[in-house]
């Protein structure tokens, strides 16, 4: 018979028996102390208040690249169509969307579903500015506008042909807004 030194137990000097891996006769440690516990919870709580802030700005730059993706998609669009349609953009703005760029279209840019509108649509549905999830194109008549900090969805420039992003980053209650919004 052998004799398994790592897990018979010990005799100590004063002959209590100890297992070979605690360090103190007859003291098993059955849970955490309370100290041990608010340590862990220390660190925790120090590890989220540096990761937590930069999750944040993670969020916010990926919805600009996502923002900036769309908007270069539609600017490419808007350039496709201008060659389709000799050189003119799209300047029709209908429940706040630019629809030639979503219907077929023919030379003259007229919407409409017959053999001669050959041209688009470009879009499905334009995308969302993922800014503020607004899909709305908003008229203004200027380029480039006084402000986009506090607009909404895309904001476009029909006599240029030009759009942008609104920069407003908060929750929007597409709801309430009117129609249509002027510049």
């Amino acid at each position: 018979m052998t004799y398994d030194f790592l897990t018979a137990p010990l005799v100590c000097m004063a002959g209590q028996t100890m297992h070979p891996r605690s360090r103190s006769p007859k003291l098993r440690r059955t849970a955490f102390t309370l100290i041990e516990v608010m340590m862990v919870i220390t660190a925790l709580a120090i590890i989220a208040g540096v990761v937590v802030p930069q999750m944040t700005t993670i969020i916010d730059d990926a919805k600009n690249s996502a923002m900036l993706r769309d908007l270069r998609e539609i600017t490419a669009a808007i350039e496709r169509y201008r060659m389709d349609h000799n050189g003119a953009p799209p300047d029709l703005i209908q429940s706040q969307t630019l629809i030639q760029m979503v219907s077929k279209t023919d030379i003259d840019g007229n919407v409409g579903n017959g053999p001669e509108h050959v041209y688009g649509p470009y879009f499905e549905v334009l995308p969302p500015n993922q800014l503020n999830n607004v899909r709305r194109v908003f008229r203004v008549n200027s380029a480039p506008p006084s402000s986009l900090s506090s607009r909404v969805g895309w904001v476009y420039h029909p006599a240029s042909g030009q759009i942008w992003a609104g920069l407003y980053n908060g929750a929007v209650d597409t709801s309430a807004m009117p129609e249509l919004i002027g510049p």
